[in-house]
């Protein structure tokens, strides 16, 4: 337990580290991006002396450092700021638009999941023949084809084609769940199939690494059924790098939820996020990068553990 508690504190410490990375990068970025935040907050025919005035409110006429240092000591406290364009606090802007991110990461995830393993798990079992040649062709393809370009594919055939599936916007969840997850499906499909050709191929890959070892051949000399061999004693031991890969999956599906939120016109983070960035709303990129990162680096603290205790092999020394 002892030395469990020191990883996840040595994890908790880094997980902290690189946050305020992230924050210092992002504030930089945006410090070289041209325009004026409170020349866009007011327009261009605002006259100098009223924009000035608002540069001094917003403590926008401070040098670029403390201006960092302040909003950082705001953070530790709680406080993610206003938002300069909305007038509103950062933290309630990404609660009202983190459910429908969160929902459509879930569904990619599943999708992941869903359509990944199963499909690696065939591809191993009927290696080297036709099925196996047609799943890697699928997979080569899924990964070939970048999310928006798959999402605009998904919009021409299922939303205005055959007219099954909503072709963008999101109708709220107070219209009920069908409502809302119907409009999810196709951009949670073209999120999440190149992610599922990742897992597949990973999963493959590893299950015949697997397969290889002498412990399944002395299984096999035993006389255990093919099934009982590939899933009781290969399959454990090839989970452990695909759960691995899950966890990196399910981050980059958060962070690619960005332009596909904007593909099908989704009121989630990522919108929220393209927004704040084209008025340089410095408090409100800040806040959604904060939890966006966040979000990340736990996920994959918890993949760590899960593969720690997946293969016994691994120890939390390292």
């Amino acid at each position: 337990m002892r030395q469990v508690a020191a990883y996840v504190m040595r994890r908790v410490a880094a997980f902290g580290v690189t946050l305020v990375l992230v924050t210092a990068v992002t504030f930089l970025v945006l410090q070289v991006i041209p325009g004026d935040p409170a020349q866009i907050v007011l327009g261009p025919d605002a006259e100098p002396a009223a924009v000035e005035r608002l540069r001094a409110q917003l403590g926008l006429d401070r040098p670029a450092a403390v201006q960092y240092l302040a909003w950082l000591g705001s953070a530790l406290r709680g406080d993610l700021g206003t938002s300069l364009h909305y007038g509103r606090p950062v933290a309630e802007l990404l609660a009202g638009h983190l459910p429908v991110t969160l929902a459509l990461t879930a569904l990619a995830a599943a999708l992941t999941v869903a359509l990944g393993l199963p499909l690696g798990l065939l591809a191993a079992a009927c290696a080297r023949r036709p099925a196996d040649t047609g799943i890697l062709a699928a997979a080569q393809l899924g990964l070939a084809l970048p999310s928006f370009w798959l999402g605009l594919l998904l919009i021409l055939l299922f939303g205005l084609r055959l007219r099954w599936l909503p072709a963008s916007g999101f109708p709220g969840w107070e219209a009920g769940a069908g409502a809302a997850l119907g409009a999810l499906l196709l951009p949670a499909a073209a999120l999440g199939l190149a992610r599922a050709a990742v897992v597949l191929r990973l999963t493959r890959s590893s299950l015949l690494e697997a397969l290889a070892q002498d412990y399944v051949r002395t299984a096999r000399a035993k006389g255990l059924r093919e099934s009982a061999v590939m899933f009781k004693h290969a399959a454990r031991n090839a989970l452990a790098p695909v759960v691995t890969a899950l966890g990196l999956q399910i981050g980059l599906l958060l962070a690619g939820s960005i332009v596909v939120e904007k593909v099908f016109s989704l009121p989630g983070l990522g919108q929220l996020t393209l927004w704040a960035i084209s008025y340089r709303d410095l408090p409100l990129v800040q806040g959604a990068v904060v939890f966006i990162a966040a979000a990340v680096m736990v996920v994959n603290l918890a993949v760590d553990l899960a593969y720690a205790g997946l293969d016994p092999r691994i120890r939390y020394g390292a």
